[in-house]
Formats: structure tokens, C-alpha cells, sequence
């Protein structure tokens, strides 16, 4: 169990995600496995040296207010349907890198091994740093199968959930989350994205835990909000499709990951994990999971 600690005791109960479950990520044990060879060429690269070749600036993103589920189709004249969302911009080797921190009384991160096997008592929290600009979802299942989003999270309403490549993001924001009983493995799910028509559904089912929080159940408390200790609980059943439907789609064999133990570069974190979509064609979204172990 994790304990939030934002502007007022926060408790989240997370379980883990099943035997279906994706294997984890930290560990070189994937879909799809990188080499360490420094010397490959980009044809074989792996996770780390595709996410740094394809690091890009600063660009813009199409807003989620004009994206929809389903795509418009095309008309029967064969000319396509009128529509007024901008098109989204699928990017070769999209990825993300990711680190756990431990967090100390100072509320300073320390990058530990993503197979660090935390204590009660530990503060915990997840730096996030993307090679294009896209959008982050950072979501955790509970027991009671109903999912809570820590990015964007309604208890820090600050929070923005863009990403734009060489900005860190830490998650939750200024803030950790506190290990607690019993112990065991929590999972939490990553989401990074430039097309809003990949994770409309997501973003909806998020978008009305926040606008009609549902009564936790007697056995998984649920967060309250800091200031009117409403319930906030997603919609777990369209949630839950919208994350299966994207780890199909967005998280299967084209997925490389590798974990760096030690920096190989100057300004690099060890322990940090690289997640990164190695097909040879443009992919618009990229989803993996993040395992924290904890006794």
C-alpha cells in the first residue's frame, strides 16, 4: 500500500496487476530486448541509444478538445469526412525514460534501481523525461479494480500532464508517495502520447472520475480530495478497456526497453530505464509498466 502525501494524508491502495500482466519493465526481460553494444549501428540499436537519436525540440500538439472516439470516416462520395482536429504527428522511435526516486526529508529524489525493493516508511516518486512533446497519463490500479490517475491528478490541480523534451517531470509534483502495508508489488502504467485520438477514451473515463467520484468499497479506501474529501475513483470498467486497448496496440513487440544501472553519460541517472518504440515506421503513442516492490 502507498500512502500520498500532498496537501492533506492521501492513501491509495494499489494491488497488482495479475499473472496477465506485462512482464516488468526494469528488467531486461522484455518483448522485445536491447543490446548494451555502445558501438551498434542506429539499424540495431537499442532502447537507449533510439530514444537519444530521435530526441527532438519543442513542438505542438494537437488539443484534446477537438480529438474524438471514433475517427470520422469517410463519406460515401469517397471524399473524407469535414474534420477539425489537427493532425497528429507520429514520431520515429518515440519513447520515454524513467527513474523511482527516493525521496528524503527534504522532499529531495534520489534515483534508485528500478529493482529496489523499497520499505514501509520509504517517500517514493517517478522522474518521467520524453524525446518529443506528447501528453502523460500516469495511472495505478487498486484492489477493488477501479483505477486512480496520478497524472493528471485532481488533488494537484497545478499538475500539467504535457511533456516536452529535456523537462523532467516528477510524479506526483513537489510531493511523494510513503510506502505502506502490506507489503508486495504495486503497478502503475504509463501513457505517453501525441495523438489525443489514441487515448480519447482514457482521457474521458479520467475526466469523469474527477466530475462524479463513486463510494469506495469497505475493503479499498479510495484518495479524498484535499479540500471537499470527495471520493475520486476513474471509471474503472472504461478505463480498464481504454489501458487494454492501448498496451495491444501501442505497448506489444515494437517496444524495446533497457535498464541503466550506471550513467554512461554525464548528466544521466543511474538506475534510469528507457522505453522506446524501435519499429522502422512513425508510432504516435508508447505504453509500459512500472513495478514498485516494496516489505
Amino acid at each position: 500500500m502507498i500512502r500520498h502525501c500532498a496537501a492533506s494524508t492521501v492513501v491509495l491502495l494499489l494491488a497488482a496487476w495479475g499473472a496477465a500482466a506485462q512482464s516488468n519493465p526494469s528488467t531486461d526481460s522484455t518483448a522485445r530486448k536491447s543490446k548494451d553494444d555502445s558501438t551498434a549501428k542506429p539499424a540495431t540499436a537499442g532502447a537507449r541509444e533510439l530514444f537519444y537519436l530521435a530526441v527532438a525540440q519543442k513542438d505542438k500538439l494537437p488539443p484534446i478538445s477537438k480529438a474524438s472516439m471514433p475517427a470520422p470516416r469517410k463519406a460515401a462520395t469517397g471524399t473524407a469526412a469535414a474534420d477539425s482536429t489537427p493532425a497528429a504527428a507520429p514520431a520515429m522511435h518515440l519513447g520515454i525514460r524513467y527513474n523511482l526516486l527516493l525521496v528524503d526529508e527534504k522532499n529531495q529524489g534520489v534515483p534508485v534501481d528500478p529493482d529496489h525493493v523499497f520499505r514501509k516508511g520509504d517517500r517514493v516518486a517517478i522522474e518521467i523525461e520524453a524525446n518529443r512533446s506528447g501528453y502523460l497519463y500516469v495511472l495505478a490500479r487498486q484492489s477493488s479494480g477501479s483505477w486512480q490517475a496520478l497524472l493528471p491528478s485532481p488533488e494537484m490541480a497545478e499538475e500539467s500532464n504535457v511533456i516536452d523534451p529535456g523537462r523532467k517531470i516528477r510524479v506526483p509534483e513537489g510531493y511523494y508517495f510513503e510506502i505502506q502495508d502490506p507489503p508486495g508489488s504495486e503497478h502503475l502504467v504509463l501513457v505517453f502520447s501525441r495523438d489525443p485520438q489514441d487515448f480519447y477514451e482514457l482521457y474521458q473515463g479520467i475526466k469523469k472520475q474527477n466530475a462524479a467520484p463513486a463510494p469506495p468499497p469497505a475493503s479499498a479506501p479510495a484518495p479524498l480530495h484535499p479540500e471537499t474529501g470527495a471520493v475520486q475513483m476513474a471509471d474503472a470498467s472504461r478505463v480498464n478497456s481504454a489501458l487494454a486497448r492501448m498496451q495491444q496496440q501501442f505497448g506489444g513487440r515494437d517496444i524495446a526497453i533497457r535498464k541503466v544501472s550506471q550513467p554512461l553519460s554525464a548528466g544521466e541517472p543511474g538506475g534510469s530505464v528507457y522505453v522506446v518504440n524501435s519499429s522502422d515506421k512513425p508510432a504516435s503513442s508508447v505504453v509500459t509498466e512500472i513495478e514498485v516492490k516494496h516489505r
